[in-house]
């Protein structure tokens, strides 16, 4: 094992010792939170009993050291001398692991903890920085891969014990750090407290990922050397695919973690078959991560793994069905039928929310459409109005299914009701269908649109441009209600201004209703929809039309261009700039911890290479979603396109023997240039021709920059070193995608056309000969 490693190991442990203690001792400084002296005497005793399990840890490390190098050692045997029939398969099958082994990774984290259902960029980053480090080291023999299963059950056992094992003491962690973004169920962070214990927090999980993942990026890279650059590359895209196939193959089942992991350990168990010792530790250590996975945190709650998230169904009011994601409250059933409102003011008050906007016409609707039906509250109340066809929008099936099962109600049982399982901006772009009355449930995302992106789920149906096809699809005297949680009253002013806008200047009117802070927001077709007063007094509802028309109020509309709907004002991001020093910092710490077993890098152009395409693949999914729906099917299929562009331009490199790279840069930076002309011009009509040229315009500068790069490793004799430094360029894109957040995703584009020009100068003056 080298020394570098070993140091690295002995630091995470550490901090993951004090990591209780930290957040501890930060939530007793918040304000009001008590503080007792036996609190005082497991902080004075835990540091240093944390410091001394740390030495002991460095102790059994040194014990090791012997039998841990010369298996590494052995591995390096393995993998040079396996038959060279068995090379192809091993290189695909190793591509495999680490793509899925990442995504898992990834989705994990967001289920045990909210904070990375928000910001899944974070895992992605460390996932990075551990491979680019591994295909680095490619050349060295001291890290095994047997390392991989112990830290990725070390982490699953500290973050799921952190999160369910310390009640009170984890509350400084319930924060983001972000003050740019408003979040559901989160707080922000107010204190220094709240800020060190959160990127404290970070830090340990940055360093425990990266870490598994360095020996997963060196025994592909080591394999990758084994065969032809081009060839060898074809090879890792193939894996790749196959890697993106098998997670969306356990999405499709609904499948829990535990299934993740022991298909990501059987993986890691495939490649120590030389060693029965390794292959004992990376099946102990599997089995240790699946125990901890599957242990009942909370026997009162079921939990199902939806393809968007983990959700959680428990007890609510009166024994009903109570919803939660990402560990929040997410959706409550009720029994709000005619005999159940005659009982209680309660229950009738919510029949009123509930029932509003059909109060609005003296005749009940003939055609409804839900939009974010979820468990089938909004449903159930358009059909106690009278409707006579209901389509019920929800993008999370599993949602759907939990209210065709348990509420009391069965609306979707109704056979006037049509379920619809789609992105609901996608379905109002494109459905033929007009209405007579459009409902927004309340309808907010807990996860993000994917793990590369800053873009939540529900982002592009609050967009000026989403509400504007809605009222498109409404019939003459239609109306649109859009009920939303009003968090501030800035994002009220924000959707009274969006509304506005999409209602050629006519605003809405704006109704408070009293239910979970819920603010309803209703306009008809023609703009002059008028809400009785007798009807507001006959609920108890108030008007707040005239607060979020106050022009003192600033608010920012969302557009499709900039759909960051939970930002109320158009600000750039700065506290994500700590995030993004922290991630630098860590990164350099990483690579620099290890200069003295000498990383293999290649030119240059292989980092722009690597955050031209991070920057380009994120604006194609989050435009292919937009275009085409951002359902899960959508998003994993778009990333397997993303594989598959490389995998033909791979091909194409091959068989036409390109090895100047000069016209494949001209038709990137020309191809962007087209893609960044249409998007200003609104882009393709959502016909299917129209989702046809809007794919192959998203998808031609993927296959350039594929060409471009696959050119450069054919003539490279260190493809481990140029895999290693595009990794890290991803990673550079990744956090350079932040700018959207204040530049909107158009300015991507020239973010792109930057860094691939910047490659292009790179590849020219490693071309040039010397004078």
């Amino acid at each position: 094992m080298t020394l570098s490693f070993a140091r690295l190991l002995r630091l995470s442990f550490l901090l993951s010792s004090l990591l209780p203690l930290v957040v501890a001792t930060c939530t007793g400084v918040l304000p009001g939170a008590p503080v007792s002296a036996g609190y005082w005497v497991v902080v004075c005793i835990g540091i240093p009993v944390a410091l001394a399990l740390s030495w002991l840890f460095g102790l059994l490390l040194q014990r090791l050291d012997g039998p841990l190098d010369e298996l590494g050692r052995e591995q390096a045997s393995f993998l040079d001398h396996l038959p060279a029939k068995r090379v192809e398969l091993a290189i695909a099958s190793s591509a495999a692991l680490s793509l899925f082994l990442e995504l898992a990774v990834i989705r994990w984290q967001g289920t045990v903890w909210e904070f990375f259902a928000f910001y899944k960029n974070l895992g992605l980053l460390s996932c990075f920085a551990g491979l680019g480090l591994g295909y680095a080291l490619a050349e060295r023999d001291r890290i095994p891969l047997a390392f991989t299963a112990p830290l990725l059950a070390f982490q699953i056992l500290l973050l799921e014990a952190l999160r369910h094992g310390t009640g009170e003491a984890i509350r400084s962690l319930f924060v983001t750090p972000f003050r740019e973004q408003l979040n559901m169920g989160m707080l922000t962070a107010t204190s220094l407290a709240h800020y060190v214990a959160v990127y404290f927090f970070l830090t340990v999980v940055f360093l425990l990922t990266a870490l598994a993942f360095v020996p997963v990026g060196q025994v592909c890279g080591r394999l990758m050397e084994r065969l032809p650059s081009l060839h060898a590359y074809r090879l890792n895209l193939l894996g790749s695919l196959g890697g993106v196939a098998l997670m969306l193959g356990t999405s499709f089942l609904w499948t829990p973690p535990v299934i993740w992991f022991s298909v990501c350990g059987l993986g890691i168990a495939a490649f120590q078959v030389f060693r029965q010792r390794a292959l004992m530790a990376a099946t102990l250590a599997t089995l240790a991560a699946l125990v901890v996975l599957s242990w009942p945190t909370d026997t009162g709650w079921e939990r199902i793994y939806s393809p968007y998230q983990m959700l959680e169904r428990g007890g609510g009011e009166r024994g009903l069905m109570m919803i939660r994601a990402a560990g929040h409250y997410y959706q409550r059933v009720h029994d709000l039928s005619y005999a159940m409102q005659g009982l209680s003011p309660r229950t009738r008050e919510l029949g009123d929310y509930y029932e509003l906007p059909y109060r609005l016409r003296p005749q009940p609707p003939e055609r409804v459409a839900i939009v974010g039906s979820g468990s089938g509250n909004d449903v159930a109340a358009a059909l106690r109005a009278g409707a006579r066809s209901v389509d019920a929008i929800e993008i999370d099936p599993a949602i759907q299914e939990l209210g065709r099962m348990y509420h009391p109600e069965h609306p979707y049982a109704d056979p006037r009701v049509r379920f619809v399982n789609d992105d609901a901006r996608s379905f109002l772009r494109t459905t033929l269908s007009s209405y007579d009355l459009i409902v927004y449930g309340l309808l907010d995302s807990h996860t993000l649109l994917s793990h590369a992106s800053s873009v939540r789920l529900d982002s592009f149906v609050y967009t000026v441009e989403g509400l504007h096809e809605a009222r498109a699809r409404l019939r003459g005297d239609g109306v649109v209600s859009l009920s939303f949680a009003v968090l501030s009253h800035e994002l009220g002013r924000k959707i009274y201004l969006m509304m506005q806008q999409a209602f050629d200047g006519h605003p809405p009117v704006c109704v408070y209703a009293r239910y979970d802070g819920s603010v309803i927001f209703l306009q008809s077709k023609n703009g002059d929809l008028e809400v009785p007063e007798d009807l507001l007094a006959r609920t108890g509802f108030a008007n707040l039309t005239s607060i979020f028309a106050d022009p003192a109020l600033q608010a920012d509309v969302s557009t499709d261009d900039w759909p960051f709907f939970y930002m109320p004002r158009r600000v750039y991001p700065r506290s994500y700039l700590v995030m993004v020093g922290l991630v630098l910092v860590l990164s350099v710490a990483l690579f620099a911890s290890f200069i003295a077993d000498r990383p293999r890098f290649s030119q240059a152009a292989f980092f722009f290479l690597g955050a031209g395409f991070m920057l380009v693949e994120t604006k194609g999914i989050t435009e292919l979603g937009l275009a085409l729906g951002n359902t899960w099917q959508v998003i994993g299929v778009v990333i397997g396109g993303v594989l598959v562009m490389a995998y033909l331009a791979n091909g194409v490199v091959a068989a036409l023997r390109i090895r100047r790279p000069f016209v494949p840069y001209v038709l990137l930076l020309a191809s962007l240039a087209l893609g960044l002309a249409i998007a200003r011009s609104g882009g393709f009509a959502p016909t299917a021709t129209g989702k046809l040229a809007t794919v192959l315009v998203l998808t031609c500068p993927l296959f350039f920059s594929g060409i471009v790069f696959s050119t450069l490793i054919a003539g490279t004799e260190a493809l481990s070193g140029a895999m290693a430094l595009n990794l890290l360029g991803a990673m550079c894109g990744g956090l350079l995608e932040y700018n959207s957040m204040y530049f909107g995703f158009q300015f991507l584009y020239w973010l792109a056309i930057a860094l691939y020009l910047a490659a292009a100068l790179s590849s020219l003056v490693r071309r040039a000969p010397p004078a």
